[in-house]
């Protein structure tokens, strides 16, 4: 804040008080609008029409399909999941994720 309101008097209290309100419902007002853009985006993505450029809504998968089997293959061949992810340049827990989801 860079106003200075006295809140010794009742007329710095209430521009205090005023202001707060304004915040918070610009808060409100912010949190609705981002949940009218999540639902209009699932939407899209369940209709098939997303915008350009996007395949689906979301974070990119960080491992593909070759990614994938590199890491199943290394893992087979008795390397333990730690090291195969490091070999892969990704995550250890990406790497538990891939392998328990796929």
């Amino acid at each position: 804040m860079t106003e200075n309101f006295d809140l010794e008097t009742k007329e710095g209290r209430f521009m205090f008080a005023a202001l707060a309100a304004a915040g918070e419902y610009e808060l409100e007002l912010r949190a609705e609008r981002q949940a009218e853009g999540i639902a209009a985006a699932k939407r899209r993505e369940a209709e098939g029409k997303m915008l350009p450029g996007k395949q689906r809504i979301g974070r990119p998968p960080v491992i593909g399909p070759a990614e994938l089997a590199a890491l199943r293959r290394l893992v087979d061949e008795g390397v333990s999941v730690t090291e195969a992810a490091r070999t892969l340049k990704i995550g250890r827990s990406t790497a538990y994720a891939a392998l328990s989801a796929r």
